[in-house]
C-alpha cells in the first residue's frame, strides 16, 4: 500500500455504528467494506446509490473474488484451501474405511479391490500424518488425489 492514498470523511454517528455492526456481522472491518464498494463501483462504472430500496434480485450464487484486491484475500484463500484439503482427506479415510467394512461383509469379497481400497486409505492416513497446511504442494496433492469426482457415486461396486 505504498502509493495508496488515505481517505478520511465524516459520517453521522448512527450510520457509522450501524455500518460497523453490518461489517462485523460479515466478519469484515468497515474500511474493507469501503474499499470493496469503491473497487466495485469503479469496475462497473456506477455507484448505484440512487435506489431507496435494495434490488429484489438475489445475488449471484457464484461470486468471484476477482474484483477484489488479491493482497487482501491471498492468505484467507490459502487457509481455506488447507481446510478443504484436510476435510477431503478425512472424508477419503472415512469413505474407504466404510467401503472396506462393506466389502469384507459381502458374500464374495473382491480381494483385489479391497486391497486397492486399503492401499488408498493407508495413503490418505500417511498424508494426514505428515500434512503441513502451510505447504501449497501438500494441499494441492491432497486435493488432486482425493477430491471427489463429479460422478454420481464414487463408491466401488460391491459384489455379492
Amino acid at each position: 500500500m505504498d502509493n495508496s492514498p488515505i481517505i478520511r470523511f465524516r459520517l453521522d454517528r448512527e450510520i457509522a455504528e450501524r455500518a460497523h455492526r453490518m461489517a462485523a456481522e460479515r466478519g469484515l472491518e468497515l474500511p474493507d467494506i469501503m474499499r470493496m464498494m469503491l473497487t466495485k463501483a469503479v469496475r462497473i462504472g456506477d455507484f448505484s446509490i440512487d435506489r431507496e430500496e435494495p434490488p429484489n434480485t438475489a445475488p449471484p450464487i457464484d461470486r468471484s473474488l476477482g474484483p477484489y484486491e488479491p493482497r487482501y484475500w491471498a492468505d484467507a484463500l490459502a487457509v481455506l484451501d488447507a481446510e478443504t484439503a484436510l476435510a477431503v482427506l478425512h472424508q477419503a479415510i472415512a469413505d474407504r474405511t466404510a467401503w472396506l467394512d462393506e466389502g469384507l461383509t459381502s458374500k464374495e469379497p473382491d480381494l483385489q479391490r479391497l486391497e486397492a481400497i486399503r492401499n488408498e486409505r493407508d495413503e490418505a492416513c500417511d498424508l494426514l500424518e505428515s500434512f503441513d497446511p502451510r505447504s501449497a504442494d501438500a494441499v494441492a496433492r491432497i486435493l488432486d488425489r482425493f477430491s471427489p469426482d463429479p460422478a454420481p457415486d464414487p463408491k466401488p461396486e460391491a459384489k455379492g
